[in-house]
């Protein structure tokens, strides 16, 4: 990680470690009309489906919902508001406060609570303890989202709709942020016949086709993909 210690003692990223953290870990406002003048944003400067590119700027001036965005590099952009979105956490030591608010939330009293949250606190200090990623993005963030990297979930039945149940489950896991490992053997190889229907299997190198096409079309937080393996 690139990283300067300002004088009030909060470490400051730069560069692409800047960008990285802003756009995975970091808290966000998704809410556009909350978008003010001198709010630190990331703003979607390629508008690609499968390579979008997104860079941290300045916003100079709101007129309705147009901003004008001073980015890093002194380049001036253009943008609508939902192409942007307000960072409300703009350092490590931000996140580090939720993660260990957030995990000692679970003791039952008070006391309790401050005294771990101040023991995991020092832990977090200085990247001396680095949680996963998914704990980082979703500790303290949403309920919606998972604290856990990767599942590996039951080969799909061999069927069509066993075949949907799987995709369903994968594509629930990987919206909220995790990754799936799917062992595909349970499925018959191709040309295998299909009863009922008079035809035969397309295999399942197909069908795995078709796991890793979805996994493409899901954005994780961020810029991040989801994973299939």
């Amino acid at each position: 990680m690139e990283a300067v210690t300002e004088s009030q003692g909060k470490m400051k990223l730069e560069g692409l470690s800047e960008k990285i953290f802003l756009d995975r870990y970091a808290l966000k406002d998704t809410d556009p009309d909350h978008i003010q003048e001198g709010d630190t944003v990331l703003v979607l400067t390629h508008d690609d489906p499968k390579f979008p590119k997104k860079e941290v700027g300045i916003v100079t001036k709101r007129t309705g919902s147009e901003l004008e965005v001073e980015l890093q590099n002194g380049e001036t952009v253009i943008s609508s508001a939902e192409k942007a979105l307000r960072t409300l956490e703009k350092t490590p030591e931000e996140m580090w406060d939720r993660l260990a608010k957030t995990i000692a939330s679970v003791e039952t009293t008070p006391e309790k609570q401050q005294e771990w949250q101040e023991k995991f606190r020092g832990l977090l200090e200085d990247w001396k303890l680095v949680p996963g990623g998914r704990i980082a993005a979703g500790a303290g963030a949403n309920d919606e989202l998972t604290l856990y990297n990767c599942y590996v979930i039951p080969s799909p039945h061999d069927s069509r709709g066993g075949i949907m149940d799987t995709l369903g489950q994968m594509t629930e896991i990987m919206s909220r942020g995790g990754g799936v490992g799917i062992n595909l053997s349970s499925l018959r190889p191709r040309r295998a016949q299909v009863k009922g229907v008079n035809g035969s299997s397309s295999g399942s190198v197909s069908w795995g086709g078709l796991f890793s096409h979805t996994t493409g079309l899901i954005e994780q937080g961020g810029s991040r993909r989801g994973k299939t393996r």
